[in-house]
């Protein structure tokens, strides 16, 4: 999962997702939209405030909320950093 972001000017974080057909069929397609939404409204509280941020996920791999979780939180942590410079 490859996640970008850049500061939206807003007292909150938006999500925007980007899920191709390489990832897989419609069906697979759609869980990563809903795991990725989920992950994103669990842990909102934990991202940085002010930022706009979309997720491609990478294909191959299947989706799991709990490590969806995880690495949103890691990946815009990294973000936020880079963006501060």
């Amino acid at each position: 999962m490859v996640l970008y972001g850049c500061e939206n000017g807003l007292p909150y974080s938006r999500l925007g997702l980007s899920v191709s057909s390489r990832v897989g069929p419609a069906v697979v397609r759609n869980c990563w939209k809903r795991l990725l939404r989920e992950a994103f409204r669990l842990h909102r509280s934990e991202l940085p405030t002010g930022t706009d941020f979309v997720v491609v996920p990478r294909a191959g791999s299947e989706p799991e909320l709990k490590c969806l979780c995880e690495s949103l939180v890691r990946l815009a942590g990294k973000v936020a950093k880079r963006l501060a410079k």
